[in-house]
């Protein structure tokens, strides 16, 4: 069986990710498509504007398999890390396609690539370490020396993931075929057209805007009376001045003192960012690092579970049924319930994840604690 597998957000899911799964189906001839999608936060550190429960029928409505999820430990991380998690998961769900969006769609030069993250030519080190001193991020100068070496704009969000799943894909030895698809429109574009950006929609939904034509019907069904996420500065604050920051994964070379004095003299989440915001702490490691200590992300929790364990499905549609089983032969831990995974360290961190969302809504139904535990797994 051809089974293809896509790592995702769906932040909300939009007509892109749509296109994004039939041209899967397309352009692979794949059986069944499983998307590996984070929870309750994003990748750069934010609280996603829907639950995760509401995102995981939205892809099935409209295309996907199955749906399990990345956990936060994997999911609030840099690209790297956020890859490969999300590599391995597929890989012990039986995926043998992995498909992503990419501006960059040459396989030969994604895996060029990939081959520079592991055996960086001298040239492009030395460019590397003059943009540090400059005072850039790593990312960045990493980004830019790519760039210049390669005589292409490397630089871009979806291209820098694309790099990371091959580099997973090689370095954990896995039988997937790597399908890039062309990205469509600019990953933080602002026109609400046909294929708007995420962050357009989601500005949109806040403001009250009609973003309808830029989402599949089945999502806008999903979403038009759902409750969606809401600042918790308060909370942030709290949590940057007491906790030990020390201990938080990603807080190093100093930021952490940075982010306390900022978070001590600033009376909102945004004044801390822009105060602690510079070329070298770029504003998606400095939410990351909030995130991390609203959920006590700490290095040590990290270091005792560097790989997933285990593999959570948060719903599935009926005739796609043989991926279960197929998930239950894997090499990883399958849990259908919940409740299988009382006490695993990794699903309590999920569980603080998703209580956390549950408090920025107004919802009275998903402010109760404990709903990782009491949801029903969805079955379409």
């Amino acid at each position: 069986m051809k089974i293809a597998g896509i790592i995702c957000e769906y932040n909300p899911f939009h007509n892109g990710h749509l296109r994004h799964i039939q041209l899967t189906r397309e352009k692979s001839g794949c059986d069944r498509v499983i998307c590996c999608m984070g929870g309750s936060f994003t990748q750069r550190g934010e609280m996603a504007i829907a639950d995760k429960f509401l995102r995981a029928e939205m892809a099935l409505r409209c295309g996907a398999d199955a749906v399990i999820e990345l956990p936060a430990l994997y999911c609030v991380r840099t690209a790297d890390v956020f890859a490969s998690a999300g590599v391995q998961l597929l890989t012990a769900a039986g995926a043998n396609i992995l498909s992503f969006g990419s501006e960059i769609t040459d396989i030969s030069t994604l895996r060029t690539l990939a081959e520079m993250r592991e055996n960086e030519p001298e040239t492009v080190s030395a460019q590397i370490q003059d943009g540090l001193r400059s005072g850039k991020s790593h990312a960045r100068a990493r980004g830019e020396a790519w760039s210049t070496y390669m005589n292409l704009d490397t630089n871009r969000p979806n291209s820098i993931l694309a790099v990371e799943y091959i580099r997973a894909v090689q370095k954990f030895s896995c039988d997937m075929e790597p399908l890039p698809i062309q990205r469509l429109g600019e990953y933080h574009g602002e026109n609400l057209d046909t294929f708007a950006s995420a962050t357009a929609i989601r500005r949109a939904i806040r403001s009250g805007d009609e973003y309808r034509h830029s989402i599949p019907e089945p999502v806008h069904s999903l979403i038009k009376n759902a409750a969606i996420s809401e600042n918790i500065d308060n909370l942030a604050l709290y949590c940057l001045r007491t906790a030990n920051l020390k201990t938080i994964l990603g807080a190093d070379e100093g930021l952490e003192n940075r982010l306390l004095e900022a978070a001590l003299e600033s009376s909102t989440l945004e004044e801390v960012i822009e105060k602690v915001k510079c070329k070298r702490y770029i504003r998606a490691r400095i939410t990351r690092l909030i995130a991390a200590s609203m959920l006590g992300i700490t290095f040590q929790l990290a270091k005792n579970h560097p790989n997933p364990e285990y593999i959570r499905i948060l719903g599935y549609r009926k005739e796609s049924k043989d991926l279960l089983a197929r998930m239950a032969k894997g090499p990883l831990k399958f849990a259908s319930r919940a409740s299988e995974l009382r006490g695993d360290e990794v699903f309590e961190l999920e569980r603080r994840a998703t209580d956390l969302w549950g408090l920025s809504t107004k919802d009275s139904f998903l402010r109760k604690a404990g709903r990782d535990l009491t949801q029903k797994l969805l079955v379409l």
